[in-house]
């Protein structure tokens, strides 16, 4: 007989970056709260990364929102922080002062840190330690630049590589989050083909699950121009959910995807 529930909670997110001001994050955040409480209901988690303006007064909202099922809440992240906890460290965040706010999740390691400020693995690997230590889910941005859909082993080893790195100094157990983003696919009108993107996640599913160790606490989740009608392509043994960006400026295209995930996992 077929399992009625996932291994892994199946969860959707996504980055505001620096598109909204912070008055119009909180009227999205107000239109969020009841679709992330519904979400909850059909077991679906969620979670908005704000600009770190609105991410105080966002976990304060999103924490109080009713989630009828307590193994899919919802929550907040924060967009970076550093790797240390406090210090002489002029204008950046520390993973300690975010958990104090009641932040969740943690986004580390998008394709636009690595390009526009030069972090690298060893970056993304300090970071990822600092988040789980102030008991932070880190959101693991991985992805390949180049676009070659004929040379799929080389895409995950590429990721692997970069899994490999991130997680290196953190427990097995400890939970996380990897957004599986073809930096070619970001920002194009539309995302990577299905079957691609099936084939690279069954490949970094492997990884996890065989070589790391992490088949219950690691969850991949697909981002690159994410949106309606694509979880319904997708491998739900591959991929536990999306990343999502402008496509889900309007809520209601979230929502949309939250049931999509929902009747695919559950299926």
């Amino acid at each position: 007989m077929a399992e009625t529930t996932p291994p892994r909670t199946p969860i959707i997110g996504i980055s505001l970056k620096m598109y909204f001001s912070p008055s119009r994050t909180a009227s999205y955040i107000s239109s969020f709260a009841p679709i992330a409480s519904a979400a909850s209901a059909l077991g679906v988690s969620t979670f908005v990364i704000p600009d770190f303006l609105s991410a105080a007064s966002c976990a304060h909202t999103l924490n109080s929102v009713s989630t009828p099922n307590p193994s899919a809440p919802t929550g907040v992240g924060a967009q970076d922080c550093f790797w240390e906890e406090e210090g002489a460290f002029t204008g950046e965040i520390s993973p300690r002062h975010l958990a104090e706010l009641g932040i969740r999740f943690v986004e580390l390691g998008h394709a636009e840190r690595r390009r526009i400020f030069s972090e690298s693995d060893a970056d993304v690997a300090r970071k990822t330690a600092a988040a789980v230590k102030n008991s932070i889910i880190p959101v693991i941005c991985v992805g390949e630049v180049d676009r070659d859909e004929d040379n799929i082993p080389s895409a995950v080893a590429f990721v692997a590589d970069q899994i490999r790195a991130a997680v290196a100094d953190i427990p097995t157990d400890a939970q996380i989050i990897l957004a599986y983003e073809p930096v070619w696919a970001i920002g194009q009108p539309v995302p990577a083909p299905t079957s691609y993107i099936n084939a690279v996640c069954s490949g970094l599913r492997s990884v996890l699950d065989a070589e790391l160790g992490r088949k219950e606490s690691a969850r991949i989740i697909y981002g690159g121009s994410a949106g309606p009608g694509l979880f319904a392509e997708l491998d739900p043994e591959a991929v536990d959910g999306l990343f999502i960006g402008r496509f889900g400026h309007d809520v209601k295209n979230f929502e949309i995807m939250v049931k999509e995930i929902a009747a695919k996992k559950y299926a």
